[in-house]
C-alpha cells in the first residue's frame, strides 16, 4: 500500500474534501481523486460517500483511516529516532567478539568508550572467530574483532592488537617424560584442541602443516570451545595446548603453566576490526571504530 495515497485519502478524510486535500498537500484534484480512487480498487469498497460536494466516509474509511494515522505516528516515530541516532551518540551498539577479544581486548575499551558516551547500549555477541564473520557479513552485527583475517568476500578488516601464540602444559604432564624438543617428539602427548572455526586452532593447523604433522597423527584427548576451557584442562594436567599468551600469562607467571619450547618460531598473530563492506554505519559505530584505532596507536 503506497504511503502517497494513503497520505491523500487521510488529507480528504480530515477535511472532508477533495479540493482542500490537493491544497494543502500541493496536488491536482485529479491525482487525490487518483489516489482515493486506486486504494478502493486495492482495498475491494469504497472509502467515501460522495453526496453532492459533501464528502462523508464510509465504515471502511473509518477503519482504513485509523489503521493509517497509527502507520503514520509509528514512521515518525522510526524518523525521530533515528534523527537521534544520527545526531546524538544514543541508542545500540551491535558487537561481536571472538574469544580472546571478548575477554581481554573489549572490556577496557569499552570502559573507556562508554564512559565518553553514557547514553549508549552495548550488546555483545561472543563466539568463535568464524561466528563473529559470519554475523557481521549477515548484518547481524555491525562491527567484530576477531582472531584470523576474515577469507569472505565483502568484510573489510583492519589490523588492531598482535597476539602470541604460546604452546602449554601443566608442570604435573612433564614428571617422568623427556623433555620434548620438536613437535614430533609430542605426537604421544594427550593434546587439548580447540574446535572448527576458532583462530588459534586455524593457526595451530598452519604451524602443524609446516612440520608436515597432521591432527590425526596426534593423541587428541579432548576438544573444547574457548580458550578459558582449554586453559583450565591444561591446568589439570589433561594434555598441551597452544593457547593466547595474553590469556596464559597470568598462569604462566605463576608457575601453574609451562611454555613448551618446540616451535621454530614464534607464532604470532593480528586481531581485526571487521565490518560489512558498503554498510552505513550509524555514529555510534562509527566512533567506536575511530576509538578503538586511537586505542591501538596509543
Amino acid at each position: 500500500m503506497d504511503f502517497r495515497k494513503l497520505e491523500a485519502f487521510c488529507k480528504v478524510f480530515e477535511l472532508k474534501s477533495f479540493s482542500k486535500a490537493g491544497l494543502e498537500l500541493q496536488l491536482s484534484q485529479p491525482t487525490i481523486s487518483a489516489h482515493v480512487a486506486n486504494l478502493e480498487e486495492e482495498l475491494g469498497v469504497p472509502l467515501f460517500d460522495r453526496l453532492g460536494r459533501t464528502v462523508m466516509a464510509t465504515q471502511a474509511g473509518e477503519v482504513l483511516y485509523r489503521g493509517a494515522k497509527q502507520v503514520f505516528q509509528q514512521v515518525g516515530r522510526i524518523n525521530s529516532e533515528i534523527g537521534l541516532l544520527r545526531d546524538m551518540v544514543v541508542g545500540d551498539l551491535l558487537l561481536g567478539g571472538s574469544t580472546i577479544p571478548a575477554n581481554y581486548i573489549l572490556p577496557p575499551l569499552l570502559k573507556q568508550f562508554l564512559a565518553m558516551y553514557p547514553s549508549l547500549r552495548v550488546h555483545m555477541t561472543i563466539g568463535d572467530t568464524d561466528s563473529i564473520i559470519r554475523q557481521v557479513g549477515q548484518g547481524r552485527l555491525e562491527l567484530g574483532i576477531v582472531g584470523s583475517q576474515p577469507e569472505q568476500q565483502g568484510i573489510s578488516a583492519t589490523p588492531l592488537h598482535h597476539d602470541e601464540l604460546v604452546m602449554v602444559a601443566a608442570p604435573s604432564l612433564l614428571e617422568g617424560r623427556d623433555k620434548p624438543k620438536t613437535l614430533r617428539d609430542l605426537r604421544s602427548w594427550p593434546w587439548i584442541f580447540r574446535q572448527r572455526g576458532s583462530g588459534t586452532r586455524r593457526y595451530l593447523e598452519t604451524m602443524l602443516k609446516a612440520a608436515a604433522i597432521t591432527i590425526g597423527d596426534l593423541k587428541v584427548s579432548l576438544w573444547v570451545e574457548s580458550t578459558e576451557a582449554a586453559i583450565q584442562c591444561a591446568l589439570a594436567g589433561l594434555g598441551v595446548s597452544v593457547v593466547s599468551r595474553l590469556a596464559a600469562q597470568p598462569h604462566l607467571d605463576r608457575g601453574e603453566l609451562v611454555c613448551l619450547d618446540v616451535l621454530a618460531q614464534k607464532l604470532e598473530r593480528s586481531f581485526y576490526l571487521i565490518q560489512r563492506q558498503g554498510r552505513e554505519l550509524l555514529p555510534a559505530a562509527s566512533l567506536f571504530i575511530e576509538h578503538v584505532r586511537n586505542a591501538t596507536k596509543a
